[in-house]
């Protein structure tokens, strides 16, 4: 519903980072399915690779012969049986420390799967990944031994690589990553400094909001977006008089954001800088304005929103509406009439219960 955040992603084709692979069941995968069923109790020769010294290695690991074998399969020709241990190896968590190097190599690798061979064809969909994505995941499942890994892998010359291993730091949330999350939000990727500022969100943390406000006016308005929309995640209670302070000095697009980043952060405090946007020259500013005043219930809002509904742009009135009636329950629409008819009605009901008082 973010009017301001679709405008960017559009202009300028950042990518949208999705969550991993959310499975809610698995099926053994059968080759033949006339096959005789297997036997869970044999036991499967470990998987072996072209790479002797390598194998040689590996099988060397003061780990279990779990975490070996899927250590082995990282190396397996078939891109599938990568991602496909990387995602089991996620699963072990800490216990999958041993294999963190292994994972962090595999961080480049961005051949396309699909995971249904394993997960069946109900996940067609939602399968889709790659060997580097499982690995990213896999290194946050294990957490603490794979953040130093991580901070040197944010210095890779692969784009992807250090996109990958900044969400990793950021699902671990590890206060010490947080100076080179800062750093990441000048590299040259935009992608790269975007998926700092969001995983800069996920720490919900003091030191993070402090960092954030400190690097707001050294990067770029697009980057400033993702800042904001950091802030918002963060909620620390220094976030909502900055960003009412930096209102009036963005442009348009980064001013958007704090509108609805404050409705976002539920601070009264934020209202009297609300009701001022709500008639900004720019219509996506009054229409993201609009929105978040859905989350103050007062007179003053109820009012601004139904003189909203007169807006010459159709989103903004369209905001408005669905703004009332979240506040209300009341499903008039953009029906500015029935809207102040109720008002009118409501008014005098809140007036006698004052006077009987």
């Amino acid at each position: 519903m973010s009017y301001s955040f679709i405008r960017i992603a559009c202009q300028n084709g950042l990518l949208v980072i999705l969550s991993a692979l959310s499975v809610a069941c698995m099926t053994v995968p059968v080759e033949d399915p006339t096959s005789k069923p297997i036997d869970l109790r044999r036991v499967e020769p470990s998987p072996s690779i072209a790479d002797e010294n390598l194998e040689t290695e590996i099988k060397s690991l003061k780990t279990t012969r779990q975490v070996k074998d899927k250590i082995l399969r990282l190396q397996n020709e078939d891109p599938v049986e990568r991602a496909w241990a990387a995602y089991q190896l996620a699963k072990l968590g800490r216990g999958a420390a041993p294999a963190v190097p292994y994972l962090i190599k595999m961080l480049s690798d961005d051949t396309p799967v699909l995971l249904s061979r394993y997960l069946g064809g109900g996940f067609h969909s939602s399968s889709d990944t790659t060997p580097a994505q499982e690995a990213s995941r896999a290194l946050a499942k294990i957490g603490g031994p794979a953040i130093e890994p991580l901070n040197k892998a944010m210095g890779s010359d692969d784009e992807n690589v250090r996109q990958l291993a900044i969400k990793a730091l950021g699902q671990i949330g590890d206060v010490n990553s947080i100076e080179g999350l800062i750093a990441a939000l000048s590299d040259p990727s935009r992608r790269v400094q975007a998926s700092a500022a969001i995983a800069l969100g996920s720490f919900r943390h003091p030191i993070a909001s402090q960092k954030l406000t400190e690097a707001f006016s050294k990067v770029s308005p697009e980057v400033r977006l993702y800042l904001v929309y950091a802030l918002s995640q963060i909620n620390d209670i220094v976030a909502v008089p900055f960003l009412i302070e930096q209102l009036d000095q963005q442009p348009p697009d980064v001013k958007a954001a704090i509108a609805l980043a404050l409705g976002t952060l539920r601070d009264a405090r934020a209202l009297p800088a609300l009701l001022t946007v709500v008639n900004d020259s720019d219509e996506i500013v009054r229409a993201n304005a609009v929105f978040a005043l859905s989350s103050f219930y007062t007179p003053g809002v109820i009012d601004s929103l139904i003189n909203s509904l007169d807006d010459p742009i159709q989103r903004v009135r369209e905001a408005a509406g669905e703004s009332l009636s979240q506040l209300t329950g009341m499903k008039f629409g953009t029906e500015k009439q029935q809207w102040l008819s109720w008002w009118e009605v409501q008014k005098q009901a809140m007036t006698k219960g004052s006077k009987s008082k």
